[in-house]
């Protein structure tokens, strides 16, 4: 037996709503399958990307905040260590050097090649921080990194 994953599973279900259905659609029934369509892309992405997110925030945690406080949220869910690095921030227990907006802005440029990777700021963000995106791994296609 074949094992299919998620992101399979999720083209081709966003493949019939777009072949299928769509075309068959007017109006607000043919914008809100689109939306549907639309909405199982970001889903997909999000399912390829969200560990090396993660894995980022993990690493950012361990680097910027102390040993205790990044080893007690490692129980908090996915995004704990995002959240407690947000928290130390807006705390003042940590201060936004430089190495921590470049961290901010590969999050941010990976956060974007999942939402919308057409978004007019993303290629923006791409070309102005072009060694970021590479590190992050949404460099242009064809941009030297």
């Amino acid at each position: 037996m074949s094992h299919t994953d998620a992101t399979e599973l999720l083209a081709a279900v966003q493949g019939f709503l777009r072949q299928s259905v769509l075309p068959q659609l007017e109006g607000f029934d043919a914008y809100t399958t689109r939306v549907a369509a639309n909405s199982l892309a970001i889903v997909s992405r999000e399912i390829t990307a969200r560990g090396e997110i993660l894995e980022l925030d993990r690493e950012a945690q361990s680097r910027w905040l102390a040993p205790a406080a990044a080893g007690s949220s490692q129980a908090g869910g996915d995004h704990s260590a995002a959240r407690a690095l947000s928290l130390a921030l807006r705390d003042g227990r940590l201060q936004a050097s430089d190495e921590f907006i470049d961290y901010l802005r590969q999050r941010t440029l990976r956060q974007m090649a999942i939402d919308n990777p057409r978004y007019s700021g993303f290629k923006q963000a791409r070309q102005r921080w072009p060694e970021l995106a590479a590190a992050a791994g949404v460099a242009e296609p064809g941009a030297v990194g």
